[in-house]
């Protein structure tokens, strides 16, 4: 049995040429190799404002510019930016493509880093997200970015 793209049985017509190009392999649940996106890395997809370089289309003549970080703090946190693009592209494209494996694999890989990320943050510059809150008021330590020397 061959389905479309959007789940539907195919019957073939007798007038009409038939095309099985998009069609899923229902025995494994996944669709072609040749059909399966290659991804950028988590650095240009940030960069580029998507993941997919199929899917990809630049703005006429435009070139992103290269995020710069001055200190290792911003490093950290423009990697965690970075995954949690790429996990929410992903993401995204799971909701149309539930039964792809292989980027199903990637997001779990980067939940993990992304989360381990996090959690390394935490510990040496404090509370990134209100989950990560102690027993103290943490924020209320340190600099704030109005005071010339934020992130």
């Amino acid at each position: 049995m061959l389905f479309d793209k959007n789940g539907y049985y195919l019957i073939p017509s007798n007038n009409q040429e038939t095309n099985y190009d998009f069609a899923i392999d229902i025995i494994n649940g996944m669709p072609p190799k040749e059909n399966r996106l290659d991804t950028y890395s988590v650095e240009e997809a940030l960069r580029l404002g998507n993941l997919f370089p199929k899917l990809y289309n630049p703005y006429k003549h435009y070139d992103p510019a290269p995020v710069r970080v001055e200190s290792a703090r911003e490093k950290c946190l423009l990697e965690i930016q970075r995954l949690e693009f790429a996990i929410t592209d992903l993401n995204l494209y799971l909701d149309m493509h539930p039964d792809d494996r292989d980027c199903y694999a990637l997001l779990k890989k980067y939940v993990k880093t992304c989360k381990k990320l996090k959690e390394e943050y935490a510990t040496i510059y404090g509370p990134l997200c209100l989950e990560d809150l102690t027993d103290e008021w943490e924020w209320s330590k340190g600099v704030w970015p109005w005071e010339g020397r934020g992130i």
